[in-house]
């Protein structure tokens, strides 16, 4: 079983909250927002610095793999999926399909602290980054998006059957970049 994280091909569109402050909003923590959720209004980046248009995407980005976001084709496309990994929650975007922002409630113990590269605060011993994961596979076991438990405001984590379904629908501006594989 191989281990992703989200990445944002170049030359695909960007979306950004209108409001800076809202960007906040969208670091979601694992918890349930379904309940007190109020829609974020998000503006499409048309073209990049030096003048070229953007492609659209399924999957706008807004962030550096800790965040998912997917217009209607691919939140179709995906739905039956995504289930009991999270919620889908609505944005406000103006331009093109509708887009939603989906919060990973799904958090997985799997990570082998022991034999894993990461980075720790000199005071907690907390977690700041993972450079390098080794996970514990039987802990994996039909996940297929999630998010560490030791980092709920972390990267998002997708296997193998997510980026088939992904490429198996034909959905358009996301990469994938392995991060592990059982040896």
């Amino acid at each position: 079983m191989k281990v992703f994280t989200l990445a944002a091909p170049e030359d695909f569109e960007w979306v950004l909250p209108v409001d800076e402050d809202q960007f906040r909003a969208l670091r979601f923590d694992g918890t349930t927002r379904e309940g007190s959720w109020v829609p974020i209004e998000m503006q499409r980046l048309a073209a990049e610095s030096r003048g070229r248009p953007h492609q659209e995407s399924d999957f706008p980005s807004c962030s550096g793999g800790d965040m998912l976001l997917l217009r209607q084709r691919a939140a179709d496309a995906l739905g039956r999926m995504l289930e009991g990994y999270g919620e889908l929650l609505p944005l406000i975007c103006r331009e093109g399909d509708p887009l939603w922002t989906f919060n990973v409630t799904r958090l997985v113990d799997a990570l082998d602290e022991q034999r894993s590269d990461v980075l720790l605060s000199a005071d907690s011993k907390k977690i700041l980054r993972v450079k390098a994961p080794v996970f514990r596979t039987e802990r994996l076991t039909g996940i297929h998006l999630f998010k560490l438990s030791q980092m709920p405001r972390g990267l998002i984590y997708v296997t193998e059957p997510f980026v088939a379904s992904v490429k198996s629908h034909g959905l358009r501006g996301i990469a994938f970049t392995q991060v592990w594989a059982p040896s």
